[in-house]
């Protein structure tokens, strides 16, 4: 009797993963650029914020985005993504001035910029629109951009 409950209950269980989460997880139907070719078939099982209004996917997916877009931002490609709202990953590793133009440029309304050095305290007020750049000594951007 006990055999028979545990079976169906992991039955039960099997039955509603295959017919429920795939429909919990949600992504954008924004279709990606043709030159930046397919996904990655092979994923992580983790789910998280994509950029650029992508929805929501795996970190493998987060990492091909942020990539092909470091990768159009770097020869100006002219079908490159803007990503408006933030956050900014594909900034990452860049020059702190040139992320501060390309940010001035791609953003949908006027944003305050604030340069951070590494380890610098900062207040924790929110505003809609301040970006803090955090850079290093080399003036490199060391953390992902974002609105706050």
């Amino acid at each position: 009797m006990m055999i028979a409950a545990a079976r169906s209950t992991r039955l039960i269980s099997l039955l509603l993963f295959v017919f429920f989460v795939p429909n919990v997880v949600s992504t954008a139907n924004k279709a990606y650029p043709k030159h930046w070719g397919e996904p990655p078939m092979i994923q992580t099982m983790d789910l998280r914020s994509l950029p650029a209004g992508y929805g929501e996917g795996s970190s493998t997916k987060y990492n091909w985005i942020v990539s092909h877009m470091k990768e159009d931002l770097a020869t100006k490609h002219p079908q490159r993504v803007v990503n408006s709202d933030g956050p900014w990953p594909e900034l990452v590793g860049m020059d702190g001035e040139v992320a501060r133009q390309q940010l001035l440029q791609d953003a949908a309304d006027s944003l305050e910029l604030v340069d951070i050095v590494a380890d610098m305290f900062v207040t924790t007020d929110w505003q809609v629109n301040r970006v803090r750049l955090f850079v290093d000594g080399e003036n490199k951007i060391i953390e992902v951009p974002s609105r706050g």
